[in-house]
């Protein structure tokens, strides 16, 4: 599955931007949205810019693709847990 993630322009060239998302640098297709400049807060999806942004409404897409990264982590821990429970030998007993 493909998350879109919002980041801001840092380059723009004749093919392209760098764009960064989260402190992380990635090139990114200006094709869909070719008047991009940097400073621009946009949407990528794909490789690829969707959408251009502004900034409370990127800082929003962020805090809340944030807290659920952090909520499947936490259900990820917990799913661990169950499924690092042991039957003792030959007992059937689950501890």
């Amino acid at each position: 599955m493909c998350v879109a993630f919002p980041g801001q322009v840092t380059e723009v060239d004749a093919v392209g931007a760098t764009v960064d998302t989260e402190g992380r640098r990635r090139r990114a297709s200006t094709l869909l949205v070719p008047d991009v400049a940097v400073g621009d807060w946009v949407l990528v999806a794909a490789g690829t810019i969707v959408d251009r942004l502004d900034s409370e409404e990127a800082q929003m897409i962020r805090a809340t693709l944030l807290e659920a990264i952090a909520l499947e982590a936490t259900s990820a821990a917990e799913a661990a847990g169950v499924a690092g429970t042991s039957v003792a030998a030959g007992q059937g007993e689950v501890r």
